[in-house]
């Protein structure tokens, strides 16, 4: 989620009651790693940073509970190495991590030093959601979110839940590319198991039923039934993630098509036109490596190959593991 001046608004979900004994066992046992764990080894994430022109992380000190700061600061690195080499045009500079109960945000408002500052709720070495978070508010940062015209004092939102929907495919791509690594090549002692619990989050949440059209549906009809809500209300998540589901198929599919999500609001004025021009600009903003996945996005809206790819998101999706997490905030 983004700040804007009209609407300032971070959302948490409540724990499905079937999952929060397990939850909290997890989180029990994600305390404890993270107390006993041996200290990071960085040689891996260092080796990635130095290649991806990755932001520099300033996180502040308060606020995290029983989260050790060095553990902290690996993992946020690893996903700023993981998403950073998609964005080679996009060099951040410093970013600030804060902590703050009101929900995951990034804020338009830079700091006093020039830097752009994210705000987390994840506590208590909850690594999952520290990933989750980070990456989406991550996302909205290399998707240009603050090269937008205002008016009257307003930034212009109906195609804000269209970022809202990459953001969370940002988030869940990244949940899973880094679920991977751990498991096989841990960044620290004792956080391949966390590998897992990366995994289990992301098996749960594309799994969700509201994010799977039906195979009689094409995206071109639901989409033309929930326009106008959207528009309106930009953080209608079960909406939003329905995008995001299809989103994240083509993602997987190409390894390049991540990228285009830095010439996503390209200029100033691309967020405030009709949506099918937001698309067409976009397309035209982006290098030739990542037009593909462009056109394939418009091909969803417009009705054109849906059925094989709505087919593909659903097959990406349908075998979830036998462990579910509650979601996090996002």
């Amino acid at each position: 989620m983004r700040q804007s001046t009209a609407l300032n608004r971070g959302l948490v979900r409540a724990l499905r009651p079937a999952t929060r004994d397990f939850v909290q066992l997890l989180y029990a046992a994600a305390i404890l790693l993270s107390i006993f764990a041996t200290k990071p080894v960085w040689a891996n994430i260092e080796q990635r940073l130095a290649h991806g022109k990755a932001p520099t992380l300033r996180i502040s000190a308060d606020g995290w509970g029983a989260t050790a700061l060095d553990d902290l600061q690996m993992v946020l690195d690893a996903v700023a190495a993981e998403l950073a080499p998609r964005f080679p045009q996009r060099l951040l500079g410093t970013v600030r991590v804060v902590y703050g109960d009101g929900g995951p945000l990034a804020f338009y408002d830079k700091s006093a030093d020039g830097e752009y500052v994210i705000r987390l709720s994840a506590r208590h070495a909850r690594w999952h959601q520290f990933v989750y978070q980070f990456a989406h508010e991550l996302c909205h940062i290399y998707s240009n979110f603050d090269n937008k015209t205002g008016v009257h004092g307003h930034v212009g939102r109906s195609n804000q839940w269209f970022e809202e929907s990459v953001c969370e495919a940002a988030a869940l791509y990244t949940l899973k590319r880094l679920a991977r690594q751990w498991q096989a090549d841990p960044p620290a002692p004792g956080f391949a198991a966390h590998g897992n619990t990366l995994q289990a989050l992301a098996d749960y949440l594309v799994n969700e039923p509201h994010r799977r059209l039906a195979p009689s549906t094409s995206l071109a009809s639901w989409f033309k039934a929930h326009h106008a809500e959207l528009e309106a209300s930009p953080y209608l998540r079960d909406k939003n993630e329905v995008v995001a589901n299809l989103m994240l198929a083509l993602f997987e599919q190409n390894p390049d098509a991540l990228g285009a999500i830095g010439y996503l609001n390209y200029r100033a004025d691309d967020a405030a036109q009709r949506f099918a021009d937001y698309l067409r600009l976009w397309h035209e903003a982006c290098p030739e490596a990542q037009r593909k996945v462009v056109a394939q996005v418009i091909a969803l809206f417009e009705g054109r190959n849906a059925a094989t790819l709505v087919a593909a998101a659903n097959a990406a999706t349908a075998a979830p593991r036998p462990v579910l997490v509650a979601r996090t905030a996002d």
